[in-house]
């Protein structure tokens, strides 16, 4: 969740919850909602948070699963084939999804369709 991950860089910087809230303009008590992922992010809280604790937006919306990677992480090559099979699923599932019931689903597909462009143009 994007909240305990906040909470991780936060603490990985000694920051505490009253000083990130008062750079954000908020109280502490709705930035402790941000980090027990109570309150939704913002677009502008994604931008605020990444500024104090100095960390791409990206690395803010990981799960914990993608900040401790897996030691059997694939390090061979991987074919162009392979790739544009492995976009084309996450298509159908993302296309499967019930885009009203997901407040991020326009900017997924929009790195979708920025991962498929890339892909198709590997040579």
């Amino acid at each position: 969740m994007p909240g305990s991950v906040i909470r991780k860089f936060r603490e990985s910087k000694r920051l505490t919850q009253e000083y990130v809230a008062g750079r954000m303009g908020i109280s502490q008590n709705a930035y402790s909602k941000i980090e027990n992922n109570i309150t939704q992010l913002t677009v502008n809280h994604l931008k605020k948070l990444s500024d104090i604790l100095e960390v791409p937006i990206s690395d803010l919306m990981k799960d914990e699963f993608e900040l401790h990677k897996p030691i059997n992480i694939q390090t061979e090559g991987v074919s162009k084939e392979s790739l544009l099979m492995m976009v084309d699923n996450i298509k159908e599932k993302l296309q499967s999804r019930r885009s009203d019931r997901h407040e991020h689903y326009p900017v997924i597909m929009a790195l979708y369709q920025t991962i498929d462009e890339i892909v198709n143009n590997i040579e």
